[in-house]
């Protein structure tokens, strides 16, 4: 059985009185993790996902975030992952 891995960047713009609230949003999303910015309050985030709509799921989902100005997709890589039998 065959699958893919998704490995996409974000950076998010995010007002900085709530960038600790978007940063917790962020990271109770499966697969997803903040990398630094807070103090800028542009946050770069990746994530890790099994399929291409699980990407644009999880970006929508941040950008509903209270706080967030923009999401933008900076990077998107995928190719197929072959499980062990």
């Amino acid at each position: 059985m065959s699958g893919e891995c998704h490995i996409s960047s974000l950076v998010v713009h995010s007002r900085s009185d709530r960038v600790q609230a978007i940063i917790e949003g962020i990271r109770s999303l499966e697969g997803a993790e903040v990398h630094g910015g807070a103090d800028t309050g542009k946050l770069i985030v990746t994530l890790e996902t099994d399929t291409e709509g699980q990407v644009v799921e999880r970006i929508n989902t941040i950008q509903l975030l209270d706080g967030v100005l923009a999401a933008t997709l900076v990077f998107h890589h995928f190719e197929p992952v072959q499980e062990r039998e």
